[in-house]
């Protein structure tokens, strides 16, 4: 990615998934136009009606303001919206777990599985994920195809959720199908009600794994504060289920949707192999971008109005459901120009040119939001962040620097994504070698 830029990408590429906003019933241009409204009504899968922040400042204040709370309990009376329907995100909502939750209950739950997800906690496990990740790609070696998402995303989301919640090897794989199947069920049907039931047997079989564990784990540390009366099994169920299905969900979304963005980008694909000439911190940057432009969820989990209230501007009831669109507030163009471009050099607002500074103007509003917000902001952001970044990057540099002539097996048209609050391809075929002309 040196010299020139190449053309931005179309208005929606296939390559950025969320970019389609098919959980919003808005309009993808609607609710990344500059001269719109901050926060708006959409519709969110299942036909929720809910308001959207959608510009960056706007959405971080949202996910800090106190008079928004995640737990429905708080609201004291009738939610907007929740008198008889079910909805996707309905586990987010009601399981009692950290998205569901704020508060000191929230500080409380985050407490008992903070020490795994810290700075010396994520280099420990991200380097036994490093060694599961080249057992992983050198697998593939002497195929000529490939499957991203089978092959490579669900592998590492299994060893990822073994190692933080202690599933045993042989049961990763029927844990991954466990959660993908649970998150992505329609309410209130018999398939939902199916997946539920098998999610449900898993989440016993990882709480029965950590009776008999001699080794510490985030698991092991839920069930000890259950058998010490700090949490109760509604709590303890809840958390294993927001870890699994968090992790699960989280990888395989964005492992294969940044490997397409890289098949598809050039710059991208070269700013992920070893010669680009830009070292470790354009490679990591590279990553970053890609993070951004494919979040792993949509729009975050729905916050509550405790009271009346108003809310960049607009007046809300008690009750009423409020998101944070995550993909727009990454795509503002104001924080980020030419926002649907993947730009390593993001880093500094100002390329290192002091003649482009603009103290009062775009550039103070480009620091003033700066950081994308796929892992979140505030008190709940994403315990898992640091390590998530790891394994994102990771992945797809040593897929790439593996077969630095991967290509895509498929015509796109033939792509198939399915979910709401977020994307996920179902397969990515690749081929290891150039097809023949």
């Amino acid at each position: 990615m040196t010299g020139a830029h190449p053309p931005a990408p179309g208005p929606v590429p296939l390559a950025c998934p969320a970019l389609h906003e098919r959980g919003f019933g808005a309009a993808a241009r609607r609710l990344t136009a500059p001269d719109g409204p901050a926060l708006r009504p959409v519709t969110l899968g299942g036909g929720l009606r809910a308001w959207a922040a959608t510009g960056p400042a706007v959405a971080r204040g949202v996910l800090t303001d106190p008079r928004l709370t995640n737990d429905i309990g708080e609201v004291g009376g009738p939610v907007q919206g929740f008198p008889d329907r079910r909805y996707p995100e309905d586990f987010f909502a009601h399981a009692p777990q950290l998205l569901s939750a704020s508060g000191e209950r929230h500080r409380g739950l985050r407490r008992i599985v903070a020490p795994y997800f810290t700075a010396a906690a994520t280099e420990r496990t991200g380097a036994r994920l490093r060694d599961a990740l080249d057992r992983i790609i050198g697998s593939l070696a002497g195929r000529g195809r490939i499957d991203i998402v089978t092959d490579l995303a669900l592998p590492l989301a299994g060893a990822t959720a073994g190692e933080i919640l202690g599933i045993v090897p042989e049961r990763r794989a029927a844990a991954v199908t466990a959660a993908l199947a649970a998150s992505g069920a329609v309410p209130g049907t018999e398939e939902a009600r199916s997946a539920h039931h098998v999610f449900a047997q898993t989440v016993l079989h990882i709480i029965g794994a950590a009776r008999r564990s001699p080794d510490p784990t985030a698991a092991t540390a839920l069930l000890h504060a259950r058998q010490s009366g700090r949490i109760g099994n509604a709590e303890l169920a809840g958390m294993l289920g927001m870890l699994l299905i968090g992790t699960v969900d989280s990888l395989s979304t964005v492992v294969p949707s940044g490997a397409l963005m890289a098949l598809r980008r050039p710059e991208v694909r070269h700013g992920l192999g070893a010669g680009h000439g830009g070292g470790p911190a354009y490679t990591t940057a590279v990553t970053e971008e890609i993070l951004r432009l494919n979040p792993p969820f949509q729009h975050t989990g729905w916050r509550f109005t405790r009271d009346d209230c108003v809310l960049a501007g607009v007046p809300l009831p008690r009750g009423a459901v409020v998101v944070t669109s995550v993909l727009a507030a990454n795509l503002d163009p104001a924080a980020w120009p030419d926002p649907l471009r993947a730009d390593p050099l993001r880093g500094d607002p100002l390329r290192g040119d002091p003649a482009r500074a603009d103290p009062a103007g775009a550039d103070a509003h480009r620091r003033a939001t700066a950081g994308h917000l796929s892992f979140g902001h505030g008190p709940h952001y994403c315990l898992g962040a640091a390590l998530g970044r790891r394994l994102v990057h990771e992945a797809l540099t040593g897929l790439f620097r593996r077969f630095p002539r991967l290509s895509l097996a498929v015509p796109l048209d033939e792509l198939t994504w399915h979910g709401t609050c977020l994307r996920r391809l179902d397969r990515l075929p690749a081929d290891t070698c150039p097809r023949a002309p």
